[in-house]
């Protein structure tokens, strides 16, 4: 229980249970919905209730927002940690001192994931002159209630059960490691994670920005899928590639030294570009499939087209970010490669 009293741990705690009283709130409302809920009708009650969605919409949206900064606050307070953790030099060894560590953290990202895209539902919905996608986005609704309570449990059992008086293992005897004796790490992994990211990002981008001319919904959704394939490779990349060569060391794959200072904290823009640019394309393919009706298929396309553009942005500043450390170790090295 000491733990929780930790400051950076308390507000993490927090932001989660205000994630969870949000999408609770939510879906109060959205369990009407799927209850009573009748287009078609035009009693004092379906006025009511109506009126009950648009709160509701604000309810989950501001949840979405507090669940995102969940996933910032995870990392924040995993690296405040590791300066009181003996052996650990970043958020790694603290996420690996238990087995609920990474498990928490993987929860988070989903869940944070999932909580961006149902905001742009919501946001889509907004654009939508009827309300034919109110028992949609209550599944949404309900859905994202359970799931934020398991990750603020998830978060709950990493942090009570974490032990600061332990020395836990660092990002470099575990993972440097195991990257230096890979026999085909520097030609294997590394060259084919790095080619099918930029390959994934730039067919994003291409993608995204064909659809967004003539946003029909079979484009919205092949652009939607792309931007989602190139999510892992671009992870990938991003520990195998652009880690070493911010550190100049050809073995040292840690993405959580990336959001140290000594990496000038290049991992939080590089993150967040990726998580904005994978939610905006999630966001566009989900109410993509939702615009099954002429109402929603006209809206899809004005909201389409600005997500698609957003996600195109956020694409291409990941690519900028990750080729930025690579081409300052081009240049100090007088064109010298990093790995043997």
């Amino acid at each position: 229980m000491r733990n929780f009293l930790e400051p950076w741990v308390l507000l993490r705690l927090v932001a989660g249970l205000v994630a969870c009283l949000f999408f609770a709130r939510g879906a109060m409302t959205a369990q009407k919905v799927l209850r009573r809920f009748d287009v078609s009708r035009a009693t004092e009650g379906q006025l009511a209730l109506e009126r009950q969605i648009e709160l509701a919409s604000t309810f989950v949206r501001v949840g979405a927002v507090f669940q995102a900064l969940t996933l910032l606050l995870t990392v924040l307070t995993a690296d405040h940690l590791s300066h009181g953790v003996r052996g650990a030099m970043c958020a790694y060894g603290v996420f690996s001192s238990n087995t609920w560590g990474f498990r928490s953290l993987a929860i988070t990202v989903g869940v944070a994931v999932l909580a961006g895209t149902v905001a742009q539902c919501f946001a889509f919905d907004a654009r939508v002159r009827n309300l034919e996608l109110a028992r949609a986005v209550s599944i949404l609704t309900l859905a994202m209630f359970p799931l934020s309570v398991l990750d603020l449990t998830a978060a709950e059992e990493f942090f009570g059960s974490l032990d600061l008086t332990v020395v836990a293992s660092c990002c470099s005897v575990q993972l440097d490691s195991v990257a230096a004796t890979g026999e085909g790490f520097a030609a294997g992994p590394r060259v084919l994670a790095t080619i099918f990211a930029l390959l994934g990002i730039g067919a994003s981008i291409v993608m995204a920005l064909f659809a967004a001319r003539s946003p029909t919904r079979g484009r919205v959704v092949a652009a939607g899928i792309m931007s989602l394939i190139a999510l892992p490779v671009a992870i990938a990349a991003s520990v195998l590639e652009v880690a070493p060569h911010a550190f100049e060391t050809p073995h040292h794959v840690c993405p959580f030294c990336l959001f140290r200072a000594d990496a000038f904290g290049m991992g939080y823009p590089l993150y967040g570009a990726l998580f904005l640019a994978t939610v905006w394309g999630a966001g566009a393919f989900v109410s993509a499939l939702l615009a099954r009706r002429p109402d929603a298929a006209d809206a899809l396309r004005s909201f389409a087209r600005t997500r698609l553009l957003r996600g195109a942005v956020a694409w291409g500043l990941v690519v900028a970010l990750g080729v930025l450390p690579v081409l300052r170790y081009f240049i100090v090295s007088g064109g010298a490669t990093l790995f043997p």
